[in-house]
């Protein structure tokens, strides 16, 4: 315990320079007056729909988990999806998007899946075939939309970045899996009490790279990643139409791509002031007005936050979930996946 309360403070005094920073920038680059002025006039005939767009895609990313976990017969894509709900509304709540560690511990406990094996899913596969998504939309964002001179070098690479990663983890998800892995020179450097435990895992964290092994499998799912994050597209296209914005289908392209990468970095809770401001920029070089993309980011971002609350909330109920469950380590009986 006081090993984790002296991490917490480490963690606290490392987050607050960045959120004082991000409010600062915030309060600099985003009309904060006008925006809060715009929320009044959100078009909900557009803004609902843009929400129940939101959770479709994110139940295609948790078809897309299930294609993953493809190793483990069963698996009830509701429950998946009901998890995947779960931790979007942990990554809104908690510092350092620790809800995607609910998506690694809630598994191992109901379906006994490794957690060796849903870290590599969760924290490799997928964030390696999200980069492959991006640069694959970017390349079409390159042909559809007036872009600056910069924006080739900076896709340029990002696309040699994640062919390099793609590569090397395609070749990682290639080793066999039942060598002796205690004897590999890199672990040679843990104690020897850590040594033969850690070999012991790394089996089951290359079962979870295992989608990555089959040429069909691995095109499906960047297939399905392509359509997860299209619908996204449609989710800021609707929010657009919800706050008058008048820009192109195609310009949401960028403005959903920066969203998504800005929360990817857990600067401050909720992402409060990084999204704003990113959003707010991007918006504004698409083309809209400086005020009207203040208002768009910050009524966007609340509408979100929000939403996934309340279906963070849903999914909890369904799955039997207390607050507490979500932030204590479960070590008991996996239960029957059918339960």
């Amino acid at each position: 315990m006081p090993g984790m309360l002296r991490g917490r403070r480490a963690l606290l005094l490392v987050q607050l320079p960045l959120g004082l920073l991000s409010v600062a920038v915030l309060v600099w680059r985003v009309d904060l007056v006008e925006a809060v002025r715009g929320l009044p006039e959100i078009d909900y005939r557009w803004a609902l729909p843009g929400l129940l767009m939101f959770t479709i895609s994110k139940f295609i990313h948790s078809y897309r988990w299930r294609l993953f976990l493809w190793r483990h017969e069963g698996l009830p894509l509701r429950q998946l999806f009901a998890i995947f709900l779960t931790s979007n509304l942990a990554n809104a709540l908690i510092p350092l998007r620790a809800g995607d560690l609910v998506r690694v511990e809630l598994p191992r406990r109901r379906f006994g899946i490794p957690r060796a094996e849903l870290t590599s899913s969760v924290f490799v596969v997928e964030t390696l075939l999200d980069g492959v998504a991006f640069v694959l939309l970017m390349f079409a964002g390159l042909v559809l939309l007036d872009v600056p001179p910069v924006f080739p070098s900076l896709l340029a690479g990002m696309a040699v970045l994640v062919a390099v990663a793609f590569a090397g983890t395609v070749a990682l998800a290639r080793v066999d899996g039942e060598r002796d892995f205690s004897t590999l020179p890199l672990l040679r450097w843990l104690p020897a009490r850590l040594r033969v435990p850690v070999a012991a895992r790394i089996p089951e964290f290359l079962d979870g790279l295992a989608s990555l092994r089959d040429v069909r499998m691995a095109t499906r799912a960047v297939g399905i990643s392509l359509v997860a994050w299209l619908a996204e597209v449609v989710v800021y296209w609707m929010m657009g139409q919800a706050f008058g914005l008048d820009l192109s289908a195609a310009a949401y392209l960028p403005i959903m791509i920066g969203a998504n990468l800005i929360v990817s970095l857990p600067i401050t809770p909720w992402d409060f002031g990084p999204y704003e401001v990113a959003v707010t920029e991007v918006t504004a070089a698409a083309g809209a007005t400086r005020a009207a993309a203040s208002a768009f980011a910050l009524g966007s971002h609340l509408l979100l936050v929000v939403w996934m609350a309340i279906t963070g909330v849903a999914a909890m109920w369904t799955l039997d979930l207390r607050p507490h469950d979500l932030v204590t380590r479960g070590d008991g009986e996996a239960t029957d996946a059918a339960d």
